[in-house]
């Protein structure tokens, strides 16, 4: 008897300590999303929640934003809802939920949009406070003008976008993180764009990336070149009804902020629509090269501390990213 009252009295004693830490833990998740709500905006986004709530208990934590604005710069961002969930056990493995629709409204040009979905969830483990991986998946996303009535600009059945740490285990100090980027669409359509079927894929590395904390500086672009940033695009594909493109390229900045790189570019259809669409075959001919026997139009393309050049003629010119 006595050994049994020792132990219920044990389990007790366990349990008000596990929902004691857990309230704390629930405490400190409340008042780092507060905290959000007092940044600037500029160097790092502020978070609005005109509900908060923090729910999950014992094993959970499961912070509840409804009405959230997301300002970054002159863009915000309304959502109705938002949430996450991490477990107790597992803390650095947070699950991510969203409800639309999202209306973006631009305070600098007075544009504004609106982006909906059946469904996006997301996935963010950390390591040590640095991103290991991240995922976001959607379906049935629609994406629209919303500044006079509402234009709709093009839909995708289903999105998908994953971020993976790729930094060696030896990496030197001061070398910056390695990520490697995909990002999927499928079944794009755009009555405006008449674009029907279709499909974009995108492979890409990033290298010399900062700490994710000063990702929202706007002086990012400076510390990412500090570090010998480069993006690598390994492999771009989209195609639609009578449309196709391919192109893998390498870019970085100077220590002025400007472009260089090269981006090669293969094509069959897409210089006709964009002559069309600008009434000037020569522009598209410029940036994507002639038709050869094959119907392909291949074009490289140099930027050259920001002068794009085309074979030795200098095209056009890129102003400094920062």
């Amino acid at each position: 008897m006595k050994r049994f009252v020792i132990m219920i009295v044990a389990v007790i004693a366990v349990s008000v300590l596990w929902m004691a830490g857990w309230f704390y833990i629930a405490g400190q998740v409340r008042a780092e999303i507060e905290y959000l709500a007092l940044a600037d905006g500029v160097s790092q986004p502020r978070l609005v929640c005109d509900g908060l709530d923090v729910g999950g208990a014992p094993f959970s934590f499961s912070p509840h934003c409804t009405d959230a604005y997301i300002t970054s710069g002159d863009v915000t961002v309304e959502l109705a809802e938002l949430s996450g969930t991490a477990l107790f056990y597992t803390p650095t493995h947070i699950q991510l939920f969203a409800s639309g629709p999202a209306q973006i409204t631009d305070a600098f040009t007075g544009a504004t949009q609106e982006v909906r979905w059946s469904s996006l969830r997301a996935s963010l483990r950390l390591d040590g406070g640095m991103i290991e991986r991240f995922s976001a998946i959607a379906d049935d996303l629609v994406y629209a003008d919303m500044l006079i009535g509402e234009t709709i600009i093009g839909t995708a059945a289903h999105g998908e976008f994953h971020l993976l740490d790729a930094t060696p285990e030896n990496a030197q100090p001061g070398t910056g993180a390695i990520f490697d980027a995909y990002a999927t669409l499928e079944d794009v359509t755009s009555d405006t764009n008449a674009i029907a079927n279709g499909r974009l894929v995108i492979d890409a590395r990033l290298s010399g990336l900062p700490d994710p904390a000063l990702w929202g500086d706007p002086q990012v672009l400076g510390f990412w070149q500090a570090l010998g940033g480069e993006l690598v695009l390994r492999d771009v594909e989209a195609s639609a009804d009578g449309l196709s493109l391919t192109a893998e390229g390498a870019a970085s900045l100077t220590a002025t902020g400007l472009v260089t790189g090269t981006l090669d570019i293969a094509s069959q259809g897409v210089a006709e629509r964009i002559a069309a669409l600008v009434g000037d075959p020569s522009v598209a001919q410029i940036a994507l090269g002639s038709p050869g026997e094959d119907g392909v139009s291949r074009q490289t393309l140099r930027v050259n501390g920001g002068t794009v050049v085309v074979g030795i003629i200098p095209v056009a010119s890129l102003p400094p990213l920062f």
